[in-house]
């Protein structure tokens, strides 16, 4: 269903974009059609961007039946652009007589050209090579007798015999006669005496057009344009068929000497120009000689005051006109027409400009060639065309006529598409062609699903596996898809700019899709994602050991040690190490791993090789494997004394110091440096040994001034100290006494302390501040909460020497607020008290940094 619904879209899209018609140039040049003892030949020329398998010449046997068998010993034309040609030499001359065709294929049309050889000696001669007339006319079949013998003559149709005259009667015009022409009564015409044969025989070929006169169209009632210079007018598409030597719409535009096709672009390219040439056409315009030439053998010049194919156009020029026997009426300057009849300048023929050379799209893309033309007049949308290179016909969408610009629409354009592609425009004053070529590409697909190269529980390393691909390059970009397996979720991708690509954050224990897209350079130019492939990732394991650590032991063995890893009874766990040599020169760099019991925390890695370095890293595995560690480096200890240091240099000298540096080789288990120095001429010396094996300087103090000392460094490991290296001299600087500090350098430094001085008084006074009112805030909540607790006291009062009790009147007080202490902020102290429901206890509150002494009542 795909690959139909994609055949009817490209349809759609080639209707839509103008298509109408395949369409072909094709021409046959007969080079001496009357064979003599001369060399003789046949040329079939098609456009210079048609492809050469298209076209073909061969014996035309439905006109002429008895005619040789040999098959054409048909060639290349070299000189020029698609053509093919079959050369008789003077010896071959009787293999030559017969008819011919020129064949040119575009998809499924054919269009074929035919023509005759007959021999010079015939005793009859046709009037012409071909005749071309409307049907229903009058026409005269016309043939010269040119020897007279005393025999009865012969015509034959297709090779069938039609008509005799006896011998006395044989006239010198022998004449077949239609007073209205048939369809059918088109072909090919011979004559001859009754004894004679096919090799003294003479052709013509009658060619009959479907329509009336000036008419053409599937019902012949359309209107033919007025074609000049005697072109005729296609039956079929209402267009001109130029003379050869004539272009344009109407063919009023002449090419000049010795120059014929459609765009005037072919020549004649013998010193003789184009005598000898009998020009074919495709029917109905039939042979004739070139312009400026005459005569069945076109070896005949123009009388003065004709022109044209065969001569047959007189001139007639008018103003001052001159007449050309190639081009017609040669007008003066201010004039124009075919006869000169005209003012103004002449006509310029157009001009395409602006074309690219080269276009590259990629396949199903959009096509939207442009083509500008010039010329006088400015040609209109009706006047261009595109041509693909199997002849398929485009016509323009779009039109700007300021700028004479037509826009062409190829809605998706394919591989097949590629080739020779051509912008034509026809005017009245001449037709233009320009090609150029179109290079559909193929994006790129893998031929190869993408490989996993490590997994774990969140992470996925792809190799992507598309060295391999079918389609065109080169690639500019090269994605990975991915997404889970299960669900419906959309396809995530990520660049990728090498061979492989590691993918963090997934989902543990779930099975991902990948497939891989490649592009190239253009719109369209991402390809299709190649194959399918699916990974799994590890189910969640253990992190690894913390605290890892790895020291050389010996000359042979590491030391790994990590953290004890805390585990429950049931657990089974297995540490797992890989050990790898990092610049083993034997080849071997294998990976071994080895495992451990879970509760040991200490691993000594032997069987090592001496000077030697190693990485390892662990892991922690239980029913699924855990994630590994970063890797550790360790050397394990040299086994001879280590080299000298190398790259001594002594710069930055003072009177009293220098900074002396030095670089060591690795690997050779160095475990310090020594430097060792001493005054010129003294025994006794000075050593500084440095266990810190990483730094590569150290600066000498206490020298000193204007002194000559004598230095030696060398390098100590598990074996020994190295040879000492050369000593090297350093002097100190004379003595230089301290500069002067000026008053003004100590008041600065006294002002930088005072203000360092009071910033920090002022935060100490701050915080002393932010303290005392965070605990009176707190003593106010306090005092609050135990004046809120409501009291009944007796009222004494004396009336009248009795004595009464009154209570106060409660009043209501506000919401009260208490603070919330913790046991922790209850510290019990002694007891105050204690009576029949309980006790007075006495303790201290301490909260929010604050404190206070109170009375707390227990009840039993």
């Amino acid at each position: 269903m795909d690959s139909l619904a994609h055949l009817i879209l490209c349809g759609f899209s080639l209707m839509i974009s103008g298509k109408v018609e395949a369409a072909l140039d094709l021409m046959l040049i007969n080079s001496v059609p009357l064979v003599g003892n001369s060399e003789t030949s046949l040329i079939c020329i098609a456009d210079r961007w048609s492809s050469r398998e298209s076209v073909t010449i061969g014996r035309d046997y439905e006109a002429l039946m008895s005619q040789h068998q040999d098959p054409l010993e048909v060639t290349e034309d070299e000189k020029r652009g698609t053509a093919k040609k079959v050369v008789w030499k003077r010896e071959q001359a009787g293999e030559t007589i017969g008819a011919y065709y020129c064949e040119g294929k575009v998809k499924d049309e054919v269009t074929r050209i035919r023509t005759m050889k007959m021999p010079l000696g015939a005793s009859f001669l046709p009037v012409a090579l071909t005749m071309t007339v409307n049907k229903g006319e009058h026409v005269n079949i016309s043939f010269i007798r040119k020897i007279a013998k005393e025999e009865d003559a012969v015509i034959y149709k297709n090779g069938s015999f039609i008509h005799a005259v006896p011998r006395h009667e044989v006239p010198n015009v022998l004449e077949v006669t239609y007073s209205e022409v048939l369809l059918q009564d088109a072909g090919v015409y011979s004559a001859r005496y009754i004894g004679g044969n096919t090799f003294t025989s003479a052709y013509t070929r009658l060619i009959v057009r479907r329509c009336a006169a000036q008419k053409w169209g599937p019902r012949c009632s359309s209107i033919c344009p007025v074609c000049m210079n005697n072109g005729i007018c296609h039956e079929d598409t209402g267009e001109c068929i130029c003379p050869p030597g004539f272009m344009g719409k109407t063919c009023e535009k002449a090419c000049g000497d010795n120059t014929f096709g459609r765009t005037c672009k072919e020549s004649c390219k013998e010193n003789s120009g184009c005598k000898y040439y009998m020009f074919c056409l495709p029917d109905p315009y039939g042979c004739s000689c070139a312009t400026g030439w005459m005569g069945l053998a076109c070896d005949e010049e123009c009388q003065s005051g004709f022109y044209g194919p065969d001569c047959k156009l007189k001139c007639n020029c008018n103003n001052r006109g001159k007449c050309d026997r190639f081009k017609g009426c040669l007008c003066q300057f201010g004039w124009r027409g075919l006869h000169c009849e005209k003012e103004g300048s002449a006509d310029v023929p157009p001009q395409i400009k602006h074309l690219p050379d080269h276009v590259e799209l990629n396949s199903g893309t959009e096509f939207k060639p442009i083509c500008i033309a010039t010329g006088k007049p400015l040609p209109v949308i009706e006047d261009f065309k595109l041509l693909k290179q199997d002849g398929t016909v485009f016509k323009p969408v779009s039109f700007l006529s300021n700028r004479s610009e037509a826009k062409f629409h190829i809605n998706r354009i394919q591989p097949p598409d590629s080739g020779i592609w051509v912008c034509s425009v026809q005017t009245v004053a001449g037709m233009a062609e320009e090609p150029f070529h179109v290079t559909v590409k193929v994006p790129p697909v893998p031929q190869y699903a993408p490989r996993m190269i490590e997994g774990g529980h969140n992470f996925l390393t792809i190799d992507i596996n598309a060295d391999s691909h079918t389609g065109d390059g080169p690639i500019v970009s090269t994605k990975l898809l991915y997404k889970p397996a299960k669900g419906y979720q959309p396809w995530m991708s990520v660049e990728v700019n090498g061979e492989s690509k590691k993918l963090d954050n997934l989902e543990p224990k779930t099975e991902y899709q990948f497939c891989v897209q490649l592009s190239r350079q253009g719109d369209g130019g991402e390809g299709h994602p190649g194959p399918q492939a699916s990974f799994t990732t590890a189910a969640l394991g253990l992190p690894p050991p913390e605290d890892l650590t790895l020291i050389p032991e010996s000359k042979t063995s590491l030391i790994l040690s990590w953290k004890p890893i805390a585990q429950k009874p049931e657990d089974d766990l297995l540490v797992e190490v890989e050990r790898t040599s990092v610049n083993d020169n034997s080849g071997d760099q294998d990976n071994v791993i080895t495992g451990v019991p879970g509760n040991i925390s200490t691993l000594v890695i032997g069987d090592l090789e001496p000077r030697q370095q190693y990485r390892c890293r662990v892991r922690v595995n239980t029913r699924s494997d855990g994630e590994w560690s970063d890797y550790l480096y360790a050397w394990t200890y040299s086994d001879r004394i280590p080299p000298s240091p190398d790259n001594i240099k002594i710069f930055n000298i003072t009177d009293t110091s220098a900074i002396i540096s030095w670089s060591t080789a690795v690997g050779q288990s160095i475990s310090s440096i020594i430097i060792s120095y001493k005054m010129y001429g003294t025994a006794d010396h000075t050593d500084v040994t440095i266990k810190n094996t990483t730094t590569t300087q150290y600066p000498l103090k206490g020298l000193e001034p204007n002194t000559a000392y004598l230095v030696q460094i060398s390098a100590q490991n598990n074996i020994g100290s190295s040879n000492p290296n050369a000593s090297l001299e350093l002097k100190t600087l004379p003595e230089t006494k301290a500069p002067y500090e000026s008053k003004g350098g100590k008041m600065l430094l006294i002002a930088i302390l005072g203000s360092a001085g009071m910033t920090c008084l002022t935060i100490l006074l701050a915080f002393l501040i932010m303290l005392q009112l965070k605990r009176a805030n707190f003593q106010r909540r306090m005092a609050q909460a135990f004046q809120n607790v409501v009291r009944e006291e007796p009222a004494v009062q004396f009336n009248s020497g009795t004595l009464t009790l009154s209570r106060k009147a409660k009043n209501s007080p506000d919401h009260t607020i208490y603070p919330v202490l913790e046991w922790n902020d209850i510290k019990f102290q002694d007891v105050i008290g204690e009576g029949n429901f309980g006790q007075v206890l006495k303790a201290r509150i301490k909260k929010d940094g604050l404190r206070m002494d109170a009375a707390i009542k227990r009840m039993k």
